[in-house]
């Protein structure tokens, strides 16, 4: 019998995996605020069409095998009621969203032991409800072990599901290019062409060498020229691609700040490590991501 696979969250990660999933074969379902008819992925390899179970209420839910939270972090408090229906003894939950220390974030509803952390890579973008434009790549990285062998059944194919043996170094290098490039595009509202800036990517190393000096400091072997091959990598990056906290800012929807360079902040304060330059940063995002909320409670 196929695995039953809920995704809470169909914008541009939700919806690339729940495609990929399904067209492997898995029971997929999608647990969204806004229905739709129909899931649209285009990829450059085609497009992706599927008519899969849509449920805007999660008095809708029932437990599931896996439960994908595809969520923006700070949505996570409003997935709760989700996870509370769709958890059963025996659900994993897969929290695919970007920062670190992942499992926290789903405490009240799911034991750490059924927990994947998952650090996500895909160059996707939502367009409108339940459509996502795929430009380029989509895996995401997990802990390696028994766990990770099962989800690979449940995301088969094309290394969707990649095991690592130090999830913390993985973690911690997918966040510190985060805070430079989302940070910064969000910031700019442009794409990742802006880090060609020699301005813009000294700053952007500025921030990323932060990163790196928190990421040690809680325990994350990550080289300590990472600042430097992100930044080469995040300049060679096509031009048109861009980063979630921009499409958000654009969208103008709130902003994932907090548990990006937010957590930098916050972490490093833990350690007594210094992060001036994302501490003076940090709070122009707030500002933003203040305006978009204050903007949705106004309504039309």
């Amino acid at each position: 019998m196929a695995q039953r696979l809920a995704v809470v969250g169909v914008g541009a990660v939700g919806g690339f995996f729940a495609a990929r999933a399904a067209a492997g074969g898995t029971d997929v379902r999608l647990c969204v605020r806004r229905p739709f008819d129909e899931l649209v992925v285009r990829s450059p390899d085609g497009v992706y069409r599927a008519e899969l179970p849509v449920l805007t209420d999660p008095e809708q839910a029932e437990p599931v095998d896996w439960v994908l939270l595809a969520t923006k972090t700070q949505q996570t408090p409003t997935a709760m009621p989700w996870l509370r229906r769709l958890v059963g003894p025996r659900t994993v939950v897969v929290v695919a969203q970007n920062g670190v220390r992942h499992a926290e974030r789903v405490a009240d509803a799911v034991s750490a032991d059924r927990v994947v952390p998952a650090v996500v890579y895909v160059n996707a973008e939502p367009v409108a409800p339940g459509v996502v434009e795929h430009r380029n790549y989509g895996f995401m990285q997990v802990p390696a072990g028994v766990l990770a062998d099962r989800l690979a059944v449940v995301l088969p194919g094309g290394g969707l599901v990649r095991s690592v043996d130090d999830f913390a170094v993985a973690a911690w290098t997918k966040l510190t290019a985060n805070t430079a490039a989302n940070s910064l595009t969000a910031l700019t509202g442009r794409r990742l062409e802006v880090l060609r800036r020699d301005d813009i990517g000294r700053l952007a190393v500025a921030m990323m060498r932060e990163t790196v000096a928190v990421a040690h400091a809680a325990g994350a072997a990550v080289p300590d020229d990472l600042p430097e091959s992100t930044i080469d990598r995040l300049r060679d990056q096509p031009g048109d691609a861009g980063t979630s906290m921009l499409y958000d800012r654009l969208a103008g929807r709130p902003l994932e700040h907090e548990a990006l360079i937010g957590a930098v902040v916050r972490i490093g304060a833990q350690y007594a490590v210094p992060t001036p330059v994302s501490a003076h940063i940090l709070p122009m995002l707030a500002a933003i991501s203040d305006a978009a909320i204050s903007d949705a409670a106004a309504g039309p």
